[in-house]
């Protein structure tokens, strides 16, 4: 995984805050007389990166080509119903804390946002995202036997339902250690 992608699956991952931030600051924009500034930085920055990674994510997933895939047999596999839930209460519920119309308080949340994002970056973390999801992509955790009979359990993201698949070959790219990106070969 490429750091702009895995960069892009971590800002993507945070789409609820980055919604709410805008709403925060229109609103605060909307109802002011003072200085609206930050307000209007944080929106303008907050939807190019929007554009920009999503962008990005939707080109690297719809241009995979299955050279250098792998194809194992699925063994089990049963759908993670509560991974993106489990993100947003963990990661982006306290992060409302923070003020968006304060410029100091936006350095704050900056200070901490990048240093997370580099740290999952450099440890190739992949960030459960929300975007997959509304593009209809499912998390499946599955044990895999390779042709070498070799068995691993990993999660496989497909956005074809991999329930009742048992037996049957599945083709993946990696994104990380633990995620792997299902191919369709046709």
């Amino acid at each position: 995984m490429n750091t702009l992608f895995s960069f892009s699956l971590f800002y993507l991952s945070f789409i609820p805050l980055w919604i709410s931030v805008i709403f925060v600051d229109a609103k605060s924009i909307i109802s002011s007389n003072s200085s609206i500034n930050t307000e209007i930085i944080s929106i303008i920055v907050i939807l190019v990166f929007s554009i920009i990674c999503c962008s990005y994510l939707l080109y690297k997933i719809h241009c995979i080509s299955p050279e250098g895939s792998t194809t194992g047999r699925i063994l089990t596999v049963n759908e993670e119903k509560t991974i993106t839930a489990e993100f947003l209460l963990a990661y982006i519920l306290p992060l409302f804390t923070f003020d968006f119309t304060r410029w100091d308080e936006v350095i704050l949340f900056l200070i901490f946002f990048i240093t997370l994002g580099f740290l999952c970056v450099r440890h190739n973390y992949f960030s459960v995202n929300l975007v997959l999801e509304l593009l209809g992509y499912r998390f499946y955790n599955c044990t895999l036997e390779n042709d070498d009979g070799v068995k691993v359990t990993k999660i496989i993201i497909s956005r074809t339902r991999l329930n009742g698949k048992v037996g049957e070959e599945v083709s993946y790219k990696s994104m990380n250690d633990e995620y792997k990106l299902r191919i369709n070969i046709n």
